[in-house]
Parts: structure tokens; sequence; C-alpha cells
């Protein structure tokens, strides 16, 4: 299924620091990180002729989940750590890991993350107040708090989940190195570029690329005007009064032609 997650500090909240001393070593005790994170789980759909506009999806009861909480403490029995980038890095993605919603996810593609790429703040913060900690008194102990609130969206992708099927039911007759242009872009199969070609049901061939952006635009072949938008399901989780009345409209709008030779 054509669902990428996407993740992002939860809009109109920050992350939060603090820095909490605790008194000498020889008192007890270890100097610590404490890293709390909140999770909300959401929803959306890029929809065909949607723009490339993610919108969020009223979904099933069975997947409605509340804001999934973890609360991690762990020791600095070594405290040189917050002055190696990568040691600091790879523990604060650790401990964000713990979340349920986030257990399994790459949180260090920073490619999945929209806006600031939290873990990197994080690890960033631990190392500036790490060297100053260990630079003026590394006799006391230390808590260092992140408080950090978070958003995964779980995105059903329409258009690309059409090219699948297309991948999948109809004749791929169309080679890379073909001298057949692209009838979007009309550049020839053989120049390369950022994707191969892929042949609709119609037999129809375009550039995968062209043919993502042409979907954000329309729902139908650009050359003969076949219908594509029966050929995606919705995605698992939308209730079906939403999904249907969003697919209705958009398989009765009028479509678009592209410019070019047939």
């Amino acid at each position: 299924m054509a669902v990428e997650t996407r993740i992002r500090i939860f809009p109109g909240t920050a992350i939060r620091f603090n820095v909490l001393a605790l008194g000498e070593e020889r008192a007890g005790g270890l100097s610590s990180v404490h890293l709390r994170c909140t999770v909300t789980l959401e929803h959306a759909t890029r929809r065909l002729r949607g723009s490339g506009v993610v919108l969020p999806d009223r979904v099933k009861p069975e997947f409605l989940q509340q804001p999934s909480m973890s609360d991690e403490v762990r020791d600095l029995r070594d405290p040189s750590v917050l002055l190696r980038p990568d040691d600091v890095l790879r523990a604060v993605l650790d401990m964000l890991a713990s979340a349920p919603v986030l257990r399994g996810l790459d949180l260090s593609d920073e490619s999945a993350w929209d806006g600031e790429h939290a873990p990197r703040r994080i690890a960033a913060w631990l190392r500036e107040q790490g060297s100053r900690w260990l630079a003026s008194c590394p006799e006391r102990r230390c808590r260092f708090e992140v408080d950090a609130r978070l958003r995964v969206t779980r995105v059903f992708n329409e258009p690309q989940a059409v090219l699948r099927r297309c991948a999948e039911v109809a004749m791929q007759t169309v080679e890379p190195g073909s001298e057949e242009e692209c009838r979007i872009c009309l550049d020839e199969f053989r120049d390369g570029g950022k994707s191969g070609p892929v042949n609709l049901p119609c037999s129809h061939a375009y550039h995968a690329h062209c043919m993502l952006t042409w979907l954000d635009r329309g729902a139908i072949c650009p050359t003969c005007r076949h219908d594509l938008a029966g050929m995606v399901a919705p995605a698992p989780w939308v209730a079906p009064t939403t999904w249907a009345s969003s697919s209705t409209a958009t398989a009765r709008r009028p479509g678009l032609r592209a410019r070019g030779r047939r």
C-alpha cells in the first residue's frame, strides 16, 4: 500500500529543556538524562486531483488511538558520552523509539520529518549543556530533562497507489531506452530522467514522475481521458462515507488534457 509516515514536532508546541542540579555525586546516584515524549497518531490522504495537498481523514473507530507516552531515564555512567556527537544522537534515537507509535520507524531519516529534525535538536542541546557541565562542575550531579510532543501522520498517497496498480495490471510495453515520447513532458524515454516509463491500462505510456504530477491535477489519462479513479481503493483506516463522497466528487470533475502530439 502506498503509505508514507511523516513526523514533526506537534504544531504550536516546542521541545522543552531543563537542567536540574542535584548535588554532588558522592551524595548518591548518578547524573542522568530524562526524556519524556508524547506522540499523537493521525491519518491523512493525498488524493487524486488534490493538488498535492494532504488532507486529514475521518477514521474508523478501531484505528483511533490515544496519544502514547514514553518516559525514559538513562544514567550517565560515562558522562563523556555527552561530548561524542554520534553517541549522543544514537542514545536520543533509542530513547525516542521507546514510544509505541515511534517503534519501528527510522527516526534518523531526516526526510521523514516535516520541519525540524527533533532528534538532532535534542542531541545538540545535550552536547551543549554537557560540555558546560563537564567544564565547570563535573562533581555535581545533574539531570538533563527533555519534554517533547510529536505528531506522526500516516499518509495514503492515491496517485502513487494508482501507478503501482498500473504496474500490476497493465502490460508494460515501453522500455526505459525507448525512442517513444512521454506525452506529458515530450522527452523520449531513452533520455532517462527522474524515472522510467509506466503504461496505463489504456496502453499510453508516461514517465512515472510526470504521471504522479499529473495525478495531482487529474484522474484520467492525459491523452485518451481513460478514467483512473477506479484503480484506487481507500486506505484501510478511512471511514467509508468520507472516502466515498470524496472519490465520487473526484470522478465527476472534468479532466485535463496534456499538450503535445498524440
